[in-house]
C-alpha cells in the first residue's frame, strides 16, 4: 500500500499498523481513517495503544510494520507532517516566560509572526481572560494552561490537528469553549484527530468514533451507530445516547468474541 493517491479523500489513513513493546503486542494491524474535515475521536481503555498510535502518526516512534499516510503521503515525509498541529495530553511550556511570551515562543519555531488580533480573538473563543496572557505561565491553572495550548493549535492554521485528551483539566464552561473552538475549526474545513475519556461530550465534539480494544479498533462509526448498535441510545426525540454504557457493551462483546 503506498503511492501520492493512497487515501486522497482521508486526511488520515492508517493501515494495519502493528507495534509490539517487549513481545507484547500494542497496535494489533490496526486501521482507522479519517476523513478530510471530520472531527474523529479515538477512544479506549488505558493501554489500549491511544497514545502510542499518536506517537507514531508523528514519527516519535515507528511501527514495526503497516502504513500511515497524512493526506496521501507516507508519514515519514517530514513535508507531510508539518500539516499537523500536535497538543499533548499534558502540555508543559516553560514555566518563566509568560503566556504571550510562550504563544511568540512557538510561532517562532513555526516561522511565522504572532497575531495580535488573532490572540486576542482565540483568547476570547476560549474564555482566556486577556490579562492571563502577560502572566508566567508557572503562575496559570492547569485548565488555563490547557487552554494556552489550545490556543497555539489554533493559531498555527494547520490543516489537521492531532489532539491528546484537549479536554483534560477543564471546567464545564470551559470544555464548552473548546467544543465551539473545535466546531469553528470543523466549519473552516479542518480535519480533527483526537483522543478522549469523556465519552459524555463526543456527540458535541466528533463526527466519528474509533474504539480501539487490545490494539485494535473494535468500532468505527457515528457515535449515534455506536449507542444503536450496542442498545445504549435513549427515548426519543433527540436524546443524548449513553456512549459510555456503548463504549463498555462494545468492549464486552470484543472480548466475547476472541
Amino acid at each position: 500500500m503506498s503511492g501520492a493517491g493512497q487515501g486522497a479523500a482521508m486526511a488520515l489513513h492508517f493501515s494495519a499498523v502493528c507495534k509490539r513493546y517487549r513481545g507484547r503486542s500494542v497496535l494489533d494491524a490496526l486501521d482507522i481513517a479519517v476523513p478530510a474535515g471530520s472531527s474523529t475521536a479515538i477512544v479506549g481503555l488505558n493501554g489500549a495503544g491511544k497514545s502510542t498510535l499518536l506517537r507514531c502518526l508523528l514519527d516519535f516512534i515507528r511501527p514495526d510494520s503497516g502504513s500511515i499516510h497524512i493526506h496521501g503521503r507516507p508519514h515519514t515525509d517530514l513535508a507531510a507532517r508539518a500539516q499537523l498541529a500536535w497538543l499533548p495530553e499534558r502540555f508543559v511550556p516553560p514555566a518563566h516566560l509568560s503566556a504571550r511570551e510562550t504563544l511568540q515562543w512557538l510561532a517562532g519555531l513555526r516561522g511565522e509572526r504572532l497575531d495580535k488580533d488573532a490572540v486576542a480573538a482565540c483568547a476570547d473563543r476560549l474564555g482566556l481572560a486577556h490579562s492571563a496572557l502577560a502572566r508566567r505561565v508557572g503562575e496559570l491553572s492547569k485548565g488555563m494552561t490547557q487552554k494556552l495550548g489550545l490556543m497555539s493549535i489554533a493559531l498555527a492554521k494547520r490543516p489537521v490537528w492531532v489532539l491528546d485528551e484537549p479536554m483534560s483539566g477543564l471546567d464545564p464552561q470551559a470544555r464548552r469553549d473548546v467544543a465551539g473552538l473545535l466546531d469553528t475549526a470543523r466549519g473552516e474545513g479542518r480535519t480533527v484527530l483526537f483522543t478522549s475519556h469523556g465519552l459524555r461530550d463526543l456527540p458535541a465534539l466528533c463526527d466519528r468514533i474509533a474504539v480501539v480494544h487490545g490494539g485494535r479498533v473494535v468500532f468505527a462509526g457515528t457515535p449515534g451507530e455506536l449507542a444503536v448498535r450496542h442498545g445504549a441510545a435513549q427515548g426519543g426525540g433527540g436524546a443524548t445516547p449513553d456512549l459510555e454504557s456503548a463504549f463498555l457493551d462494545c468492549l464486552a462483546a470484543a472480548d466475547a468474541s476472541r
